[in-house]
């Protein structure tokens, strides 16, 4: 019978307690690398998630807006143009719209400064109304006048005027590590702008 030596034995043992330690180190580190991916990767969905809802909400604007050309749409000597507002707290200030109840009554008739009016207060609600249930919280609306032509939306213009959508709204930073964002700030307001041409 064929009896190895001593030494020769030792080395088929298999591995030693250090090197079992410092297995287990180099799978600890990688397995906390692709929770902090999987972290980051879930909060990148989330900032696309209100990035796409707000382009939704802003098409939605726009779809008002092009629907109401003949109040939208001026090309007669008034110097004072419609816009539209929604503050951090909800509240909504207008300009050349006709305050109405509703406009969705059937048989009710409004006239284009009404349904502008009901349109964009509807909107509004559900956008942000100031309260803890609004669908984006804090964030703000705004639809100004662009002039077509010079620097100000003035009477009688040789082509109508254009409108900007703004919308603003506080977006949660993601980091991957402690370098990449200042601690003591969690979010930063984000703002989007999308023209429209009645």
């Amino acid at each position: 019978m064929l009896v190895k030596p001593l030494r020769l034995r030792r080395r088929e043992g298999g591995f030693t307690l250090v090197e079992l330690l410092i297995t287990m180190l180099i799978v600890t580190v990688g397995l906390l690398g692709l929770a902090k991916l999987q972290a980051t990767a879930v909060s990148n969905s989330a900032v696309a998630r209100t990035r796409a809802l707000m382009t939704f909400q802003a098409e939605s604007l726009a779809g008002m807006i092009r629907a109401n050309k003949t109040f939208w749409v001026s090309s007669g000597p008034t110097s004072v143009y419609p816009a539209f507002d929604v503050d951090k707290a909800g509240a909504r200030t207008n300009t050349g719209m006709t305050p109405v109840t509703s406009c969705t009554n059937i048989g009710t008739t409004c006239k284009p400064a009404e349904l502008a009016y009901d349109d964009m207060y509807t909107w509004a609600k559900s956008f942000n109304d100031g309260t803890a249930a609004s669908a984006f919280q804090g964030a703000t609306a705004k639809i100004a006048c662009v002039p077509a032509t010079g620097t100000s939306c003035g009477a009688n213009p040789t082509q109508p005027h254009g409108y900007d959508i703004t919308l603003t709204w506080q977006q949660k930073l993601v980091a991957m590590n402690r370098s990449t964002v200042n601690s003591t700030t969690q979010s930063t307001p984000v703002s989007m702008v999308m023209h429209v041409q009645p």
